[in-house]
Order: structure tokens, then C-alpha cells, then sequence
């Protein structure tokens, strides 16, 4: 017991020196980036969402407003439900929204929930695929530091198949479970109210955890920084940088 306290106080130590070390590595590169509010505009774009709803809750407010421009969408969710149950309940859930939100293609990896840092390889080749197979101009997806262990596996898997791929596009990373250093935000006001009824579609999530008032508040939280009701930020780069700072989140 007498050298338990120690060891567990050594482990503490040694997590918060490496993520001090990533934050000061991220700040650098971001930390002078200012924000700007950008309208979305019409393209073709990949959302790959971790779960079945983190697509709604990062940025389903700029993904309503770009079905309002005509953009083509399609989303690829990588982790199956926990068990079978789960699975079939949760996907009749993703397809529900995405009917209601009118996007142009849904599917899935099916990797394990809960352990997707194991299979960073699968998730790379199922999401180059895509990327050759669809040829979309954004990808939307978590932020490199998210977080959750899944969205930060995710968000390297996406960092592989862009450079297994060859793709060249802007990369728009959205925030679930932390906060991230944005340079654009959406103004996302005229869909808010929209965007609540798309998460509460997800009730099996919504039941047990207050998503939807947790993202509503920080939208609104963002968008007092650009004089906006609701708006949604994101870390928005060309591929080539986005692939540098997963780079640095896998060095530290």
C-alpha cells in the first residue's frame, strides 16, 4: 500500500507533463490565429463522425446550412453500438436524422466503440476509401486533441487516409468533448433551433446525458466572441496542416 500512492501520484505526474507538452506544441502553431466568422459555402463534403450523433452535436448547424446551399453530404461513422442492440437502436437513430437532415449517403466502419486507438490502420484504409470513392472538397471531423479517446483516434485515422489518399482539401474539425482553438466560426442561428430537434433525435444518448443543452450552451457561449446568437467554431486548415498537427499530438 506504501508504494502504491507514490507510483499512482508518479503516473499523475508524468500524464500532466505530457499534456503540458502537447498544449504548449498546439499553441504555437495556433495560439496567433485570429477568428473569423465565415459563411458556409457550397461543396462536397465528408463528415466522419466517431459515434452515431457526433456529427449533430460538433457541427450540425453548418451541415444543416449547407444542405440549405445545395451541398452533397455524406457521412461516415466509425465505431459500431456497444452490442448488438445498441447497434441496431442506434443506427435507426443515425438514419432517422439523416433523412432529416437530407444527407446523400451514410455508412459505416463498425470498429469497436470505446477502442478505436487499437485500430487506427482499419480506420485509415475504410476512411481512404471514402476519400477516393466519394472525392468530396471538406472533410469534417474531430479536432486532434478532443477530449475522448475515439474522437482523438478518429481525427489521426482521417490525418492516414488523407496522405494514403493523396487528397488535397480544406479540413474543417468541429468540437465535442473540449474545446479547441478556432480560427472560423458559423453562424448557425436560423438552424439552432433545428439542430436541437437532430440531437434529440438520438434519444437512447439524450436519455442519460444532457447533450443537447451542453452544445446549445456552448454555441451560444461562441458565438458572443463574434457578436452572433449561436455559432459553431472550428479549427479550418488545408489538408497538408492538418496532417502536421496530428503529427505533433503522436510526437508528444
Amino acid at each position: 500500500m506504501l508504494l502504491i500512492q507514490p507510483t499512482l501520484a508518479l503516473l499523475r505526474g508524468i500524464r500532466e507533463m505530457t499534456a503540458l507538452r502537447l498544449l504548449r506544441r498546439m499553441h504555437r502553431v495556433t495560439h496567433r490565429m485570429s477568428l473569423v466568422l465565415r459563411p458556409v459555402e457550397k461543396a462536397r463534403v465528408l463528415v466522419v463522425a466517431p459515434h452515431m450523433d457526433d456529427d449533430v452535436i460538433g457541427a450540425g448547424g453548418a451541415l444543416l446550412l449547407h444542405r440549405e446551399l445545395g451541398s452533397e453530404v455524406a457521412v461516415v461513422f466509425c465505431a459500431a453500438g456497444a452490442t448488438a442492440e445498441v447497434d441496431a437502436v442506434r443506427k435507426a437513430e443515425a438514419k432517422q436524422a439523416a433523412l432529416e437532415m437530407g444527407f446523400a449517403q451514410l455508412d459505416w466502419l463498425n470498429l469497436p466503440d470505446g477502442r478505436m486507438s487499437h485500430f487506427e490502420a482499419q480506420l485509415a484504409e475504410g476512411l481512404a476509401r471514402h476519400l477516393r470513392e466519394y472525392a468530396p472538397e471538406q472533410i469534417f471531423c474531430p479536432f486532434v486533441s478532443d477530449h475522448h479517446r475515439d474522437h482523438a483516434a478518429v481525427a489521426q485515422g482521417v490525418a492516414l487516409a488523407i496522405r494514403a489518399a493523396g487528397w488535397q482539401g480544406e479540413v474543417w474539425c468541429f468540437e465535442v468533448w473540449s474545446p479547441l482553438w478556432p480560427n472560423v466560426a458559423v453562424d448557425i442561428s436560423t438552424v439552432e433551433a433545428k439542430k436541437r430537434q437532430m440531437i434529440e433525435i438520438y434519444a437512447s444518448q439524450t436519455a442519460g446525458l444532457h447533450y443537447t443543452e451542453g452544445i446549445l450552451g456552448l454555441n451560444c457561449y461562441r458565438g458572443l466572441r463574434v457578436n452572433v446568437k449561436h455559432a459553431e467554431a472550428f479549427y479550418v486548415s488545408d489538408a497538408k496542416r492538418f496532417c502536421v498537427l496530428a503529427d505533433e499530438m503522436n510526437n508528444v
